[in-house]
């Protein structure tokens, strides 16, 4: 008898993860990735963006930073330095990152004092002597003059600032002419709002130690003593470019050549300003100033250039490296280009990052990576530290970044090269132009998207069509104005620029007709106002992480993004903005009405309303319910709005101050004057600058005022003139 046993599999039982464990295995494999990427290297891409922070921390105050903060960042970079020792690889990269923020913090110190020079100290009329280091056309028979002061009477007990710029009216100097005027001179302008473009700042890096305009014509001086051998040679390259400027306008008239002298000698004046409005509003305006655009265009055509000629020689092309004969030659031509555009600061920055790529080239590594865009950036911040608060070195980085970053990724996804096959020439060369079309679109939006934090908060302005317009715009002027450019300036000196001017002018009206017909479409001109600094910062720091990172862990960077981008519309502009030399208040009503108070306004005016977000079409109307005399201008008080009064003779204090609730003026008021609210006198306001503040009401219904923004802080900076 057999007995047969069954046997029962049993089926295994699945237990499912926790979320405990789940979430460890993500956290694993997000510290794997982040071990692989800084195995890989790109921590390194991290050092710019820690000297950046570092060098910003530095600048960005209103006030100069204390020997105890310099102290502070020595010894956190000591600090840093013992820890980069240490283990995990963690401790070590944050440890890089902080030493390197600490030395970007003393680096940017340090320049600041090595550029140390006499400011002019407050606004006076003199009589300067000295030599015309360079001369811009500033059109309506206006121009602007940098001189070296060799003489200035009386002297300024500070010592002579070592240039000067002053704007006249007449028969213009050439540069290297000795000359002497009776000018009214003024220290530079400090920013015109807390937290705007920083004049003074961006003279004092420059050796500009005072500017302000001439009174009548500007004279020869025979009995100068000569110039020094820097000045002529500076003088020499200007007046080059000077004479190219007028040939380029002469064959080119308007617009037209105003914009061909820009693009090739670096010559902006001349054009109009509806043009140059227009160009804002389409978000094309970046094609005026030389920067990285420009010059990677010239060393791109001179490169494929140089290299098809030598690779045409059989005997050059088989025993010589004509790649790197090519590369020299074009940064070399690059170079020239630099130096004839102006040398301007747009064009430093982006020399050296030229420069760096086809050094590149010459030591066997590739030309276009993030590697060589961070080596860049660090070199431009050693060389220029102020340079990570001008709005054009943040846009062009961050453009470039993000283009860099997109080919990076392009490059990790594409795989092997796709065959044509047996297909018609009309259709390999209709994919490649779909693949050039798609590139060029991706390429506009993704540097749209990068400088769209910057355009916002500096310029308070967005270019809702500007993707549109740049992608018109930008084959123009990469494929028929560049090309044109760089041909007319090899050919002028043989006197034979007549053709390829011709050609250039033709994509610049297309550019300019596109530009105008965008602004034209484009809501309110692309107005938005300035939001809260945090929210830029956000989203910048998010698109760092996206670029700079490899992996999924990259898309983390989306949560600092949309948090920035969601609180862009939070909080409100300030309720009143008072100048810093009390000539002028801008108040804010509960219902959003806006009322200009005191002078015109001019320049501080734009830039206010720009930060705030008044279209320039409603200017005449900030002047309503704003009654003036000789004495004064006062707004009077409504429901929503305080009554303000702007004080410019000292007749008006025995009024206002006992009727008015803000008194507002650059003169010192009596001891005995106490408005409802408060006075910003002439004492006050020397010390604070131009003030922002808050309309608040208390709960007894009167109204205070809280402070949330000034220009000038304590101690003052270096850049800017000792109180008086």
């Amino acid at each position: 008898m057999t007995v047969r046993a069954e046997m029962k599999s049993e089926t295994p039982v699945r237990h499912r993860p926790t979320a405990g464990a789940g979430w460890r295995h993500t956290l694993s494999a997000l510290r794997k990735s982040f071990v692989q990427d800084l195995d890989d290297g790109r921590g390194f891409l991290w050092w710019p963006v820690a000297a950046a922070v570092g060098a910003a921390f530095y600048f960005a105050p209103a006030s100069e930073p204390s020997s105890i903060d310099l102290v502070l960042a020595g010894i956190g970079a000591l600090a840093a330095l013992v820890l980069i020792a240490r283990r995990p690889l963690a401790v070590s990269h944050l440890a890089i990152f902080v030493g390197l923020a600490c030395l970007g913090f003393l680096h940017a110190g340090l320049m600041t004092r090595l550029a140390t020079h006499p400011i002019f100290p407050f606004e006076r009329t003199v009589t300067i002597r000295g030599h015309v280091v360079a001369v811009e056309d500033r059109g309506k028979g206006a121009a602007r003059l940098l001189v070296q002061p060799v003489e200035i009477e009386p002297r300024p007990k500070s010592g002579l600032p070592p240039r000067v710029r002053v704007t006249m009216r007449g028969e213009v100097p050439v540069p290297g002419e000795a000359v002497t005027m009776l000018a009214r001179l003024a220290p530079p302008m400090p920013p015109p709002l807390p937290g705007g473009y920083d004049f003074a700042r961006v003279a004092w890096f420059s050796g500009v130690g005072a500017s302000g305009f001439t009174y009548g014509a500007v004279k020869s001086w025979p009995e100068a003593p000569p110039a020094d051998t820097w000045l002529t040679l500076l003088s020499g390259i200007e007046t080059v470019r000077v004479a190219a400027a007028g040939r380029i306008r002469a064959a080119l008239p308007g617009d037209t050549g105003a914009i061909a002298a820009a693009l090739i000698v670096g010559d902006r004046a001349g054009i109009s300003d509806a043009t140059n409005e227009a160009m804002r509003i389409a978000g094309v305006s970046h094609v005026l100033s030389i920067s990285g655009m420009h010059m990677s265009l010239v060393a791109a055509f001179l490169f494929g250039g140089i290299r098809l000629m030598l690779a045409l020689i059989p005997p050059l092309a088989l025993t010589l490296p004509i790649k790197k004969i090519a590369a020299m030659l074009s940064m070399l031509g690059t170079g020239t280009y630099f130096v004839v555009s102006g040398m301007d600061v747009p064009a430093e920055r982006s020399m050296i990052t030229v420069a760096v790529s086809l050094l590149a080239i010459l030591i066997d590594r590739r030309a276009l990576s993030l590697r060589v865009i961070a080596v860049a950036a660090l070199v431009t911040l050693v060389l220029s530290p102020e340079a990570v608060m001008e709005p054009g070195a943040q846009m062009s980085f961050a453009a470039v970044v993000a283009l860099m970053a997109g080919l990076e990724a392009w490059r990790t996804r594409q795989g092997e090269p796709m065959d044509g096959g047996d297909v018609s020439l009309l259709a390999r060369m209709a994919r490649r132009f779909g693949l050039w079309l798609v590139a060029a679109l991706a390429a506009t939006v993704l540097a749209g998207l990068a400088t769209l934090p910057m355009a916002l908060y500096h310029f308070g302005r967005l270019a809702p069509l500007g993707m549109i317009a740049n992608l018109v715009t930008e084959p123009l002027v990469s494929l028929l104005i560049m090309p044109m450019a760089l041909g007319a300036a090899l050919m002028m000196p043989l006197g034979l620029e007549g053709v390829p001017l011709t050609v250039m002018g033709a994509g610049i009206d297309a550019m300019i007709a596109v530009a105008h017909a965008v602004a034209e479409w484009t809501p309110g001109g692309g107005l938005y106002g300035r939001p809260m600094g945090w929210t830029m910062l956000a989203v910048v720091a998010g698109g760092l992480w996206i670029c700079l990172w490899r992996g999924r862990k990259r898309w983390l960077g989306l949560v600092p993004v949309l948090a920035g981008l969601a609180f862009v519309g939070a909080g409100s502009p300030p309720g009143l903005i008072v100048a810093g030399d009390g000539s002028l208040a801008l108040v804010r009503q509960e219902d959003g009405t806006w009322h200009k108070v005191g002078g015109k306004g001019g320049f501080m005016l734009g830039v206010w309303m720009a930060a705030v977000g008044i279209d320039p079409g409603e200017m005449l109307d900030l002047d309503r319910d704003v009654a003036c005399d000789p004495e004064a201008c006062l707004l009077e008080a409504v429901a929503g709005r305080p009554s303000v009064s702007v004080v410019s003779r000292p007749l008006a204090f025995g009024d206002d101050c006992a009727t008015v609730a803000i008194v507002v003026s650059g003169l010192e008021a009596p001891p005995w004057c106490h408005p409802e609210v408060t006075l910003l006198d002439g004492s006050r306001l020397a010390e604070a600058g131009t003030l922002t503040y808050e309309i608040q009401r208390n709960d007894n219904g009167t109204l205070r005022l809280r402070e949330t923004g000034r220009v000038l802080g304590f101690p003052r900076r270096l850049w800017l003139a000792p109180a008086r």
